[in-house]
């Protein structure tokens, strides 16, 4: 199977590692997010730094999420100054950017590390599918618990099918 935008991401993985040998370990990530924005222009790659974007629930902003670089047009580019390897909220930042931005290639980029890290993560929405499951709870509960339950019900299906899966825990909290 062809790997999406293989051409672009190994014109993108010379510029992060060219930038990563020549400043080195010990940085911010700012330094490198600068260093990064100067290689991909003289590679005359297309870029978006620091673009923000709202997350809408009914026509109103529930989260802000600025993406460090859009590439091509194509490609999210998360740019890390981490001192370990990628842990679970950085793949949910991802997902949630790729999601909001509508777009089917991420690159997680860790250059806090002696070696740079690069992660491809494709994305596509999946089907929907939902699972109900009451049978633990039904004999249990007053009629007012039960309308309780209907309207939450109610309320966790609205924002599902307006939004799908994906975002991380902090979106979903305010969704």
């Amino acid at each position: 199977m062809e790997l999406i935008y293989k051409d672009l991401t190994e014109s993108l993985r010379r510029c992060i590692y060219d930038v990563h040998n020549k400043l080195g370990v010990g940085y911010d990530e700012e330094a490198y997010h600068q260093g990064l924005i100067r290689r991909f222009d003289e590679d005359k790659i297309p870029l978006v730094s620091k673009e923000r974007k709202w997350l809408l629930h009914r026509n109103l902003p529930v989260s802000c999420v600025e993406l460090d670089f859009l590439l091509f047009d194509k490609i999210v580019l998360l740019l890390k100054c981490i001192q370990s390897d990628f842990i679970q909220p950085n793949y949910l930042q991802m997902l949630s950017e790729l999601k909001l931005w509508q777009k089917h290639l991420g690159l997680m980029v860790n250059v806090g590390l002696p070696k740079v890290n690069i992660k491809r993560i494709p994305f596509t929405e999946k089907d929907r599918k939902f699972l109900e499951d009451y049978s633990y709870v039904k004999d249990r509960m007053t009629e007012p618990e039960r309308q309780i339950l209907l309207r939450l019900r109610e309320a966790v299906l609205f924002v599902y099918e307006c939004h799908g899966l994906g975002y991380e825990k902090q979106f979903i909290k305010k969704l």
